[in-house]
């Protein structure tokens, strides 16, 4: 069974102020789901520190650094975006998750190199885990309605 789906006759138009609704929109989202990264780092990296000492909880926050940094300046520069008037644009956001994901894997490789043997590397995975996976914990938290409440 197939589903066609007819397309609008003529495309969508929005006014200046629909516009900027959605543009701040946008901009609440991305950082209420950056706040949910930092906050489950920053729960993991309480959580080691008690369960295994003060170094399991800064390997939890380096872990989570290494993705949390390039994830914050792409926020930055996709918020700075959305005051031009088109926007930040499909093609950024592709591109700039390409090299978001470069640079935490970069980060990582100078983690490795320069932590060694001092990093708890348990301790660091699961901080990367919980920066890239906070968002969940917002979306459990809020009922579901992390996008829909702002």
């Amino acid at each position: 069974m197939t589903q066609t789906t007819k397309l609008p006759e003529k495309p969508i138009l929005l006014n200046e102020e629909d516009k900027n609704k959605l543009a701040i929109r946008g901009r609440k989202g991305l950082l209420k789901i950056l706040y949910w990264q930092v906050v489950s780092a920053l729960t993991v990296s309480v959580f080691f520190c008690f369960l295994s000492g003060l170094g399991s909880g800064l390997s939890v926050l380096a872990g989570a650094g290494c993705y949390l940094l390039p994830n914050s300046l792409l926020v930055v520069r996709l918020i700075i975006l959305t005051y031009r008037p088109q926007g930040a644009g499909a093609g950024f956001f592709l591109v700039g998750n390409g090299i978001k994901v470069l640079i935490a894997a970069g980060l990582l490789w100078v983690l490795a190199d320069v932590g060694g043997s001092r990093v708890d590397w348990i301790a660091a995975l699961f901080g990367l885990i919980a920066a890239l996976k906070g968002y969940w914990i917002g979306l459990l938290l809020s009922g579901g309605r992390l996008g829909k409440t702002l």
